[in-house]
């Protein structure tokens, strides 16, 4: 399954979506593929709780050590977890980082679990942050897809723009990144 149709199955409620409020669809278009910026890098821990319906509560953390190399492959480990309000874990487990792209204040990132990442092989974390400057929390968006049987093939960074995601602030914890 290519990514495009991977988020198009998450976007109409074919797969499992966290993240994306009922406003977030699918159109005509493939999404914005953003190419990966050769020797960016992010680094950072953090957690957030969502305040959507069905979500409410949930608190997600996600730890993350990506980098590009000078051939614009995309390196690094993306940890997760996701836990109800009572605490109780509902999915926890690491991917593997495909794509860092870092533009001014923004930084996307994709990752997918990899074979004994997590009982969710092929699962696909598409997240974007935007560093909240001085005194301020960064801000985080995320789509994720539901494991596909065979691996996406494609490495680029998508951006979650067109997709009019709540965005949340990130605490505790924070990134750093840059190319």
């Amino acid at each position: 399954m290519t990514i495009r149709r991977l988020l198009v199955a998450v976007l109409t409620g074919a797969v499992v979506l966290v993240g994306a409020p009922a406003s977030a669809r699918a159109d005509d278009q493939d999404p914005p593929e953003v190419p990966a910026t050769p020797g960016a890098w992010i680094a950072g821990i953090g957690g957030f709780v969502y305040d959507e319906p069905g979500t409410v509560g949930h608190q997600i953390r996600f730890g993350v050590l990506g980098w590009v190399d000078r051939h614009g492959t995309g390196h690094g480990v993306f940890r997760f977890r996701h836990a109800l309000p009572d605490g109780s874990v509902v999915s926890e487990g690491h991917a593997e980082v495909t794509c860092v792209s870092v533009v001014g204040d923004t930084a996307l990132v994709t990752a997918v679990v990899p074979e004994g990442g997590s009982p969710m092989v092929n699962h696909v974390f598409v997240v974007k942050i935007v560093e909240g400057g001085p005194g301020r929390a960064d801000q985080i968006e995320t789509l994720q897809a539901g494991g596909d049987p065979t691996r996406p093939a494609k490495r680029y960074c998508i951006d979650t723009a067109p997709y009019d995601l709540s965005r949340y602030p990130v605490r505790p914890g924070g990134y750093a990144f840059g190319s």
